[in-house]
């Protein structure tokens, strides 16, 4: 009966916003959240941007079904369905954030202002990183740095989700796979309410992925990446971010979280640190994403996304895998992949310097040719 439940939000999440994603897309036009194309962007028509509001919809309906169940699972979800509430207040503040975004267009450090109030708010809420297990320390009371920690980590998130949302489906099938795997290890925990939070969230994307998949007819927009942000990272507070075994979440060392999210949290380091280095704004759009690059390195749309559907699915197997471990295992695994980590990070910097430096030669060589990025 119990996986019965899960798999039936799973399903009715995802023909929810299957169904619902063409009027998403009706409105879009009607109130003008519509994506132009310009030198930066990978299509080429205009685009509406409301899916976001499809995939929320889907979420929040699958999950208001749970209750009017019958079955052990309803009475757990209930048993803490305060957590709904702010969940519910944030998300929409999000949301109409974003909504407004993709149709009037906002200032970015007003937004993450905005973002850094909703996340306070959630705090206070309950969504909270007290206390978290590190390696070779053990758990660690954060005590009055939890707040700035915890809006740190949902405003991360948030805006890391957002800023991968450059491809084609690229968003809703990577966190599609982060909120299955985030789903597996808590059914594995009997973590029932964080389980249904992470399978109406796949649902809700998987559903949303044909209508988005290259060639894409809608975009998620601010409305979908900004508010899947945000439930992804208040679901992981209350599901890895625990000082003890036997809270409300699955209590796991930090790597796993670091894990589970290390493809939106990579793209975004990088794309700041090369902003940084190149003394611009590290609001400044530009073609300096993951899926920039390996759309510069000859994949097409469909081939640069299930590249980093794969990182994403590996990822989230990692995770998975290491928050079933011991504590011992899990600092021994953790070095290993910190130092796969920082190989992977030099072997990357070399790639990026020889395209560089391809770049470069092309742009010295026969005047009349000139580089152009697979992109455009």
């Amino acid at each position: 009966m119990r996986y019965n439940t899960y798999l039936g939000i799973l399903v009715v999440s995802a023909v929810t916003a299957f169904w619902l994603t063409p009027l998403a897309g009706w409105l879009a036009f009607r109130v003008g959240a519509i994506d132009i194309p310009n030198e930066r962007k990978v299509h080429r028509g205009v685009m509406p941007r409301l899916g976001g509001l499809a995939v929320y919809l889907a979420f929040l309906l699958s999950l208001l079904a749970v209750p009017f169940l019958q079955n052990s699972i309803a009475a757990e979800f209930r048993r803490f369905a305060q957590l709904m509430v702010p969940l519910f207040l944030g998300s929409l503040a999000t949301l109409l954030l974003g909504i407004y975004d993709d149709i009037r267009g906002a200032n970015a450090s007003k937004k993450f202002l905005a973002q850094i109030v909703i996340a306070s708010g959630l705090w206070m809420g309950g969504f909270r990183i007290d206390a978290m297990i590190v390696p070779f320390l053990g758990p660690i009371d954060l005590h009055y740095i939890g707040l700035p920690i915890t809006v740190l980590w949902i405003v991360g998130v948030t805006n890391a989700v957002n800023l991968l949302d450059g491809l084609d489906g690229l968003v809703a099938g990577v966190t599609a796979c982060m909120a299955l795997s985030l789903a597996v290890i808590n059914i594995f925990s009997q973590n029932v309410l964080v389980s249904l939070l992470n399978l109406a969230l796949a649902g809700a994307c998987l559903g949303f992925l044909p209508h988005n998949h290259s060639p894409a007819r809608i975009f998620l927009g601010d409305s979908g990446s900004l508010t899947i942000g945000m439930i992804l990272s208040c679901i992981s507070i209350i599901s890895l971010f625990n000082g003890e075994e036997g809270s409300r979440g699955a209590s796991s060392v930090l790597t796993v979280p670091l894990l589970l999210f290390a493809l939106p949290l990579f793209d975004t380091a990088q794309v700041m640190y090369n902003r940084w280095r190149r003394n611009v704004s590290i609001f400044q759009a530009d073609k300096g994403h993951v899926h920039h690059h390996l759309l510069a390195m000859g994949y097409d749309h469909r081939q640069a996304a299930r590249i980093l559907y794969s990182v994403a699915i590996v990822t989230g197997i990692l995770a998975i895998a290491l928050s079933l471990m011991d504590l011992g295992s899990q600092i021994f695994l953790s070095i290993l992949f910190l130092v796969m980590a920082i190989g992977f990070l030099l072997i990357w910097r070399s790639r990026l310097r020889d395209d560089d430096d391809d770049t470069d030669s092309r742009k010295s060589g026969d005047s009349e040719m000139t580089y152009r990025d697979p992109a455009l």
